[in-house]
């Protein structure tokens, strides 16, 4: 009976460390691109090899415990207000899904190139290209450093 209590708590701590981290933005990482023309399909290539470099760098400071180097990336192109006007997730991937072909930097360029296409950047003043990257390893090592 004791070990069913014993899990029991492990698993609430376990959930509450993962909560913790998280809400201190242990494996988060930002950024914001300020639109000022987005009226052609350069710009949107532009903002997609500006994005592949910027997840590269920072991938290459995050932690892979055990070989755990999953990555979520979430964009949104962001109103004046700071609504979202448009958005999209690519993940689980492992970072050398940044270097292939097929791999991300396709997908985000598409994207990209549909919502200049769309208008979405030209539909409000002031746009912005928002990206959030979330590390696996480093949610993974800051909960092995707190156990």
């Amino acid at each position: 009976m004791s070990s069913a209590i014993e899990r029991l708590l492990q698993r609430r701590s376990l959930r509450a460390g993962v909560r913790r981290a998280l809400d201190s933005g242990v494996g988060f990482y930002r950024t914001t691109w300020h639109i000022e023309d987005a009226a052609g399909v350069e710009v949107s290539e532009r903002l997609a090899g500006e994005l592949i470099a910027w997840c590269r760098e920072m991938l290459s400071r995050t932690h892979r415990p055990y070989g755990l180097d999953s990555t979520t990336l979430a964009l949104a192109v962001v109103g004046e207000d700071g609504r979202p006007l448009a958005s999209v997730s690519y993940g689980p991937f492992r970072p050398r899904d940044l270097y292939h072909p097929g791999s991300i930097e396709p997908q985000a360029q598409a994207t990209l190139q549909r919502w200049v296409g769309d208008g979405v950047f030209l539909s409000h003043a002031a746009p912005s290209l928002s990206a959030v990257l979330f590390s696996w390893g480093d949610l993974t090592w800051e909960l092995l450093l707190t156990a």
